[in-house]
């Protein structure tokens, strides 16, 4: 799995990772109700034994749902950030009027 995180990604991790310094980050793609493939970045979850480990950048680990794992891992990608909020997201970011998302690496 290719799996990279923009510059713009990083400094949000920081920033949240600053303000939550005691807490374990985690992304989670896919697998959940109300961004479907988008990454939802939470604290203290407990991953589940089918999230398969996608990638890691500055202490923060990112896994895919077992059911998306497959489609996630043979695509390089890029987790990156963006304005809005998302539809109904509770990721820890959105508070920020941005939000997380996953696209393919450019060819």
């Amino acid at each position: 799995m290719d799996l990279r995180f923009s510059e713009r990604a990083r400094t949000l991790l920081a920033e949240i990772h600053g303000e939550h310094p005691l807490d374990t980050l985690v992304i989670l793609v896919g697998g959940g109700c109300c961004e479907n493939t988008a990454p939802i970045l939470l604290k203290n979850f407990r991953v589940g034994q089918g999230d398969r480990l996608l990638g890691e950048v500055d202490g923060v680990k990112a896994y895919a749902a077992e059911e998306m794992y497959p489609l996630v891992s043979a695509t390089p990608s890029i987790i990156d950030v963006t304005d809005g909020r998302g539809s109904g997201s509770f990721s820890l970011e959105i508070p920020r009027g941005v939000r997380f998302t996953l696209r393919p690496l450019p060819e």
